[in-house]
């Protein structure tokens, strides 16, 4: 499956994008959460010599997005926390989706009955509760964002997050605690692994596809104009509806199947810049 793509289309393909979306971990940075020099410079090219829009749309908050924008040298909208956050470079809502406070709390105490740990995102804050820093330390170290610790329960007193998070480090957990959630609150709710050991819950029909829909609607193009690369399954709904699909390599065979072209090279090999140089950027 790796590198297959339809050739005669390529140069179409360079004419017709218009946004390039790009997922951040195992896609764009690599193991070490590092840009590479080459994913930098070519997008700096689609953007500011092609004049292509980017935005990265990823689960972090958008703090942890802004760096890596700031390291690239370019500015554009931010789609954060999945979709449910989608901000505009200088702070200006866009879009905002929430889980019900009182749901929130709900979900929290089954995360807690299933043995599992809940992050929660509010802005641009993560919040956890006391007690547990190796995870905090983690997440710190993941986003280069200092995280607030607080008591969940107190938090969702006070306001309605845009998105949880499970963790625990074993995968059959988080499978198990995803089961339990769709369970009791699939109405209400969807919930998606953005890693082995992380489970995104976000409110019901929000996604990184809807997150492409809004910058879509605010740029004033079409789903066709847009070229996506991604690795996991948070990525699928953004996958699905572009005119360019793309995985990097070391995206499970699953999601590779979505994507029209999967690179040659993986997150550690600068992935994006192939995407963008094969489609793009001459």
């Amino acid at each position: 499956m790796e590198g297959v793509h339809d050739m005669d289309n390529d140069n179409d393909n360079a004419m017709k994008t218009k946004l390039i979306c790009s997922d951040v971990d195992s896609t764009l940075v690599d193991d070490n959460k590092r840009l590479s020099p080459k994913n930098r410079e070519a997008i700096r090219k689609a953007v500011l010599e092609e004049g292509m829009h980017f935005a990265i749309i990823s689960g972090r908050i958008a703090p942890s997005v802004r760096r890596y924008m700031n390291e690239i040298g370019i500015t554009g909208v931010i789609p954060s926390l999945g979709g449910c956050l989608i901000e505009d470079w200088d702070g200006t809502v866009i879009e905002e989706n929430n889980v019900d406070r009182r749901l929130a709390a709900k979900i929290n105490s089954l995360i807690k009955d299933m043995g599992c740990l809940c992050f929660a995102y509010h802005h641009n804050d993560w919040y956890i509760d006391p007690g547990h820093q190796d995870w905090i330390k983690s997440e710190a170290d993941a986003t280069d964002t200092v995280g607030v610790v607080e008591d969940l329960n107190q938090l969702f007193c006070r306001i309605s997050p845009n998105k949880l998070l499970g963790v625990h480090s074993d995968t059959d957990r988080i499978l198990k605690l995803k089961d339990a959630i769709l369970d009791r609150f699939s109405n209400e709710i969807d919930c998606f692994l953005s890693s082995p050991m992380y489970l995104e819950i976000v409110p019901k029909g929000v996604n990184k596809g809807t997150a492409v829909d809004a910058l879509c609607h605010h740029y004033g193009i079409e789903r066709s104009n847009v070229l996506a690369i991604g690795d996991y399954y948070n990525d699928i709904d953004m996958l699905r509806i572009v005119g360019v699909p793309v995985t990097v390599r070391n995206a499970p065979d699953d999601i590779k199947a979505v994507a029209r072209y999967v690179t040659q090279g993986d997150c550690n090999n600068s992935a994006v810049a192939e995407a963008l140089e094969r489609f793009v950027v001459r």
